[in-house]
C-alpha cells in the first residue's frame, strides 16, 4: 500500500520546484488511477518475461528471485469469491460472478458447504464439456468436475447439488484512487479521517515508478515537455534496468 497523500505531496514538490503550475484535486486522482492500472497491468507481463528468464536459468534466488517478488505484488490483488458475489443461476445452468473488479479468472473449486473440502475444477472447451457429457468414461464427476467460460459466466458440470457450491479465485483490479479533502479558504487540505479516502494498492516498491508516471501525465496536463521528458527518461532507465 503506497499512501496518496505522500504520493501527492512528492508531486507537488517535483512540480512546485520550479514553479510548472498547478493541477487540480480530480486531474491528480485520476492520474494516480491511471498510472496505477497500467504499472499493475505491465506486472502481468513483466512476471512472463522473468519466467521465460528463469527457465532458461537466468534469474537468481533468493533476493534475487525477481518471478517471486513479482508475484508477491500481483497477490496483493488475489481474491476468492463469496457464496453472494458468485451465484448459481438454475435457468442458464451459469455461475456468474456479480461484482465489478473482475480482471482475470485464475481458477474454480468445488466446495463441500458442510466439510469445507475443495475439489480443483478443470477448464475445458465448449466442444471437450459436450463429447465428455455424452461418454460414460469421461462424464464429470464431484471428484473430477469441469469447466466452460462463456462470456462472463461459467458453465460447471456436473451441476453441483445441495450442500455444494462453486467458488472463484481471481484477480480483482485495484480500487480507484482518492486523495480526500476539506477546503481551508480556497486550498484544499488533505483529510486522512474520510471514509471514502482511498491509497494506492500497489507495493512500496514500484514507489518511483509510480511517481514518474504520474509525472508525466502531469506534464501533458500542464503542457510541459521537459516534465514529460524527464518522466520518459526515467521510465527508459528503469525499463532498461529491469530487463537487460
Amino acid at each position: 500500500m503506497i499512501s496518496i497523500n505522500n504520493v501527492r505531496n512528492t508531486i507537488f514538490f517535483l512540480l512546485n520546484k520550479n514553479s510548472r503550475g498547478y493541477i487540480g484535486v480530480d486531474e491528480f486522482n485520476s492520474f494516480c488511477q491511471l498510472a496505477q492500472l497500467d504499472i499493475f497491468e505491465n506486472l502481468f507481463y513483466t512476471y512472463n518475461q522473468f519466467i521465460n528468464k528463469e527457465n532458461k536459468r537466468l534469474t537468481g534466488t533468493e533476493y534475487a528471485d525477481i518471478p517471486k517478488n513479482i508475484r508477491e505484488q500481483i497477490d496483493v490483488f488475489a481474491e476468492y469469491s463469496t457464496q453472494t458475489n458468485f451465484v448459481y443461476n438454475p435457468t442458464t445452468n451459469y455461475w456468474s460472478y456479480n461484482g465489478n473488479d473482475l480482471y482475470r479468472v485464475e481458477g474454480l473449486s468445488l466446495v463441500n458447504d458442510a466439510t469445507g473440502k475443495k475439489v480443483d475444477i478443470d477448464e475445458v472447451q465448449k466442444r471437450e464439456l459436450n463429447v465428455m457429457k455424452n461418454s460414460p468414461m469421461t462424464t464429470p464427476t464431484l471428484m473430477f468436475p469441469v469447466y466452460v467460460k462463456i462470456s462472463s459466466s461459467f458453465e460447471v458440470a456436473p451441476i453441483a447439488p445441495s450442500g455444494y457450491y462453486a467458488e472463484l479465485f481471481y484477480i480483482r483490479k485495484p480500487k480507484n484512487p482518492k486523495w480526500t479533502y476539506v477546503m481551508s479558504g480556497n486550498n484544499p487540505i488533505y483529510n486522512g479521517s474520510a471514509s471514502d479516502l482511498q491509497d494506492l494498492e500497489l507495493s512500496p516498491s514500484l514507489y518511483n515508478t509510480l511517481i514518474m508516471k504520474i509525472l508525466g501525465y502531469c506534464g501533458v496536463s500542464l503542457r510541459e515537455q521537459e516534465i514529460e521528458a524527464v518522466a520518459s527518461s526515467e521510465e527508459l532507465k528503469n525499463y532498461q534496468k529491469h530487463n537487460a
